[in-house]
């Protein structure tokens, strides 16, 4: 994926668009509270993202214990729809990292995520009711891809997890018409949707290829949030519900840590 966005920053800049801000499809705009990201870039030792009041803490890749207030209780939860925090598997690989977010009234949470997960592992949990499963369809996840971004929000103290099913490789190929999914069931869900233009002066401008960040709408398909990944990158806040900012902030972030590193 890194290697996609970095062409898509390139055609960008040789079409003589500004980089750093995505054209979203409500033109309306009145209400969109638009955040700068600190941390994103340099070193990523003790790696920390800030933007508005939202923080995270250290960010730790390839974590192997302790550190955060979830292990260890991946299992016999009872919880129809409940999945298992990513298996070791995956947090010994590179891909993996974990951070926890807070912010200016002081709720917490734990965010786990993998950034090459393979797609007979979206089967977590081994229950077709589950909400990976229930939104197969909709994410169209293909046999032997191991491209997808897998993470997992812990909101405060809660046991079952929002969980985001994205295919880096699709939402880059085919921009156009990929949908991602963050949802914590079959009712609370949101989806994401790949950028594909970016702002210039003569108004939203296209771009030749895969997309610059990702606008996520909620289940009644209204845009409530954006993330760019161009640069240092950029949240756009639409929604006013404290609880909802603190959750999709969660989700933004992940999008903004990930980082693809090849084999």
């Amino acid at each position: 994926m890194k290697r996609i966005l970095l062409a898509v920053i390139t055609l960008i800049t040789m079409q003589g668009c500004t980089p750093l801000k995505p054209a979203l499809s409500d033109n309306d705009t009145s209400n969109t509270e638009e955040l700068s990201v600190k941390g994103r870039q340099g070193i990523l030792i003790n790696q920390k993202l800030e933007f508005g009041n939202f923080k995270t803490s250290k960010v730790k890749r390839s974590w192997t214990k302790g550190g955060n207030s979830r292990v260890g209780i991946s299992t016999g939860t009872g919880d129809f729809f409940y999945p298992d925090i990513i298996s070791k598997e995956y947090i010994n690989r590179n891909q993996a990292f974990y951070f926890q977010l807070n912010d200016h009234e002081n709720r917490i949470s734990d965010v786990y995520a993998s950034s090459a997960f393979d797609s007979e592992s979206l089967t977590i949990g081994k229950n077709p009711n589950s909400v990976l499963n229930i939104f197969h369809d909709l994410v169209n996840i293909e046999t032997n891809v191991n491209s997808f971004f897998y993470l997992q929000v812990y909101v405060e103290n809660g046991i079952k997890p929002w969980q985001l099913i994205l295919d880096n490789q699709a939402s880059q190929l085919k921009a156009d018409n990929y949908t991602g999914v963050f949802a914590f069931d079959e009712k609370n869900y949101y989806t994401l949707k790949p950028i594909t233009k970016v702002a210039s002066k003569k108004g939203p401008k296209s771009i030749l290829f895969g997309s610059v960040g990702y606008e996520i709408f909620d289940a009644n398909n209204k845009s409530v949030a954006a993330v760019s990944l161009i640069d240092r990158g950029m949240v756009f806040l639409k929604t006013t519900d404290n609880q909802e900012r603190f959750l999709l902030s969660n989700l933004c972030s992940g999008l903004l840590l990930q980082q693809q590193i090849d084999n």
